[in-house]
């Protein structure tokens, strides 16, 4: 009866109600008085007060029920729109809106948890290198499709377990589990030539080569972040003043000095990123 419309549902129950009121009122009424001028007339009330009472009452619960129905497809929707909208709360937390790559606080988060689990595991920086030149001469929307770039370049050559983020401006943070620091520097290489050799144009035939310096450490599962931290700025430092475009791995003794004055601004905006991990 489940499937029958609230309509005919009210009509079969009062039609029940009508034969089995008419059955016992006519079964009662022969057994005590008998048929008589007064067993008609009360054959026909007790056919006629169940449809006056479950005919109003069928349409009052089917007006009920389609308050119900309206009220639960509303809440339905509601939950649909909630769980949409923390699905984009959480995308944007954990997801930097450019590149598409994890943001700085979810590849922290993601490093603590993964460094736990290898031997050996090696740390990168990779920083742009004149990253400011690219926004002064074309606009920062053009240095928006460089850093898009990027991303999409790292995720062409990293392997499907590498993690990377970008955890400043023009600064991306990659960490490669279960690799030892010669392979890293390796890693390193075929990610600074791929951005080198990926046309990137500006404006329509006019090609901009990007470049990068990328300072790489081994990952100890027990070392503190602002040591890690510390070792691959350090190393990131000594690329940017050796000349760029190059990879430089950490070496114990190795010792960060400023950088020339011209890059002081971006020395500044790397230290207050890192203000947290230094």
């Amino acid at each position: 009866m489940s499937s029958l419309s609230p309509v005919r549902q009210t009509a079969i129950l009062s039609a029940i109600a009508a034969l089995l009121s008419v059955t016992f009122t006519g079964s009662v009424y022969f057994l005590i008085f008998g048929i008589d001028e007064r067993f008609w007339p009360a054959l026909n009330m007790s056919f006629l007060i169940p449809w006056a009472i479950t005919i109003p009452l069928g349409l009052y619960m089917s007006k009920q029920r389609f308050k119900l129905v309206h009220l639960t497809n509303r809440l339905k929707i509601a939950q649909t729109n909630l769980r949409q909208a923390n699905k984009a709360l959480e995308q944007r937390a954990n997801y930097d809106g450019l590149t598409g790559l994890i943001s700085r606080d979810s590849f922290f988060n993601k490093l603590d948890q993964m460094r736990a689990d290898e031997i050996s595991n090696v740390l990168m920086i990779v920083d742009v290198d004149h990253f400011k030149n690219i926004n002064d001469n074309f606009g920062h929307p053009i240095g928006d499709q460089a850093l898009v770039l990027l991303g999409k370049v790292f995720r062409k050559t990293l392997r499907p377990n590498d993690l990377v983020g970008r955890i400043g401006g023009e600064e991306f943070g990659v960490f490669l589990p279960d690799t030892t620091a010669p392979e890293g520097q390796i890693i390193g290489e075929i990610i600074r030539y791929e951005i080198e050799n990926t046309v990137f144009e500006p404006y329509h035939n006019m090609r901009h080569v990007i470049t990068v310096s990328i300072g790489v450490t081994e990952v100890a599962p027990n070392q503190q972040r602002a040591a890690l931290m510390g070792n691959a700025d350090t190393a990131l430092f000594t690329a940017k003043r050796s000349g760029r475009n190059q990879v430089v791995l950490f070496e114990p003794g190795m010792r960060a000095k400023p950088r020339p004055v011209h890059d002081k601004a971006q020395d500044f905006k790397r230290d207050l990123a890192h203000s947290n991990f230094r």
